[in-house]
């Protein structure tokens, strides 16, 4: 893919110390192409540094989140394909620039950070129980689920553009979304070192954040895949429940549990169905 037909979009808050180097090093591994940093209500001289390193500046008067930051640079790009990268440094632009060549006959391309990728120890534990949620959820093997570093085509990004959130999730679900649409979606080996700067990641806040997203993104592209594992489950207690009530009470009666486990089951089951309906109808809206 030509670097002309890109739009590189950098989201940054208080990212002064690394965010030039950051620009210049794209600007230098794909030449040509455009490059937009959001300054997302920094309060530092982040914006100053972008511009002077070459970049288009777009700036937020306050802080929205880094899915809000990526949103205002995709609708102010016009070039057919958008390649994401951070603007703390740990993004290699070699990297970058193998991820946005690597386009040419997929939708999404993905930086899978390979075992040599610095990861701060407080969160292996973490991204490990994310890594394995997600690949039960999406049924197949997620080889980087949030990594920061992709490329897109333009038109497809914006045409589920109204699913994504406003805050650190907007890459799980970008993942998961086209997963779930079946488009064609490809890992590239990368290598990230340590950032520069502090982080805005919160482990044990956005670690549940996007656990409940990913339920929520199965329930909305696969309803059923949810309600009937619950449904399936309360199945087997209520059977199980019927047969001992049937062998003790030598068939004479039936406890209250049981009655309620049934109709639970059953409530579950046809609210899985009404779910499947609605999340279809909202989808084809939308496509």
């Amino acid at each position: 893919m030509a670097p002309d037909q890109f739009t590189v979009v950098i989201p940054a808050l208080d990212e002064e110390a690394a965010v030039g180097r950051v620009v210049t090093g794209i600007r230098e591994a794909l030449p040509g192409a455009e490059v937009i940093v959001v300054d997302d209500g920094s309060t530092d001289a982040t914006a100053d540094a972008a511009a002077d390193a070459g970049a288009r500046v777009l700036r937020h008067d306050a802080r929205h989140g880094y899915g809000a930051a990526l949103r205002t640079g995709i609708l102010a790009s016009e070039r057919p394909f958008l390649l994401f990268c951070d603007a703390d440094g740990q993004h290699d632009p070699a990297d970058a620039a193998r991820v946005a060549e690597a386009c040419d006959d997929c939708d999404m391309v993905v930086g899978a950070r390979d075992r040599e990728s610095h990861v701060p120890f407080g969160r292996a534990p973490g991204k490990a129980v994310l890594r394995a949620f997600a690949d039960l959820l999406a049924g197949r093997r997620i080889p980087d689920l949030n990594s920061g570093l992709r490329a897109i085509r333009r038109e497809v990004l914006v045409k589920y553009l109204h699913l994504m959130p406003q805050g650190f999730s907007f890459s799980t679900t970008t993942t998961f979304a086209l997963l779930k649409y079946n488009y064609r979606v490809r890992w590239v080996p990368i290598t990230t070192g340590r950032r520069l700067g502090t982080s805005t990641v919160r482990q044990w806040k956005h670690g549940p954040q996007t656990l409940l997203l990913l339920l929520r993104l199965t329930v909305l592209f696969e309803p059923l895949k949810v309600f009937m594992s619950v449904a399936g489950g309360l199945f087997v207690l209520s059977a199980g429940s019927l047969a001992i009530d049937l062998a003790s009470a030598g068939g004479q009666g039936i406890a209250d549990t049981t009655v309620l486990l049934w109709l639970t089951t059953l409530l579950v089951f046809l609210f899985g169905l009404l779910c499947d309906q609605v999340s279809a109808v909202r989808r084809e809206l939308h496509d």
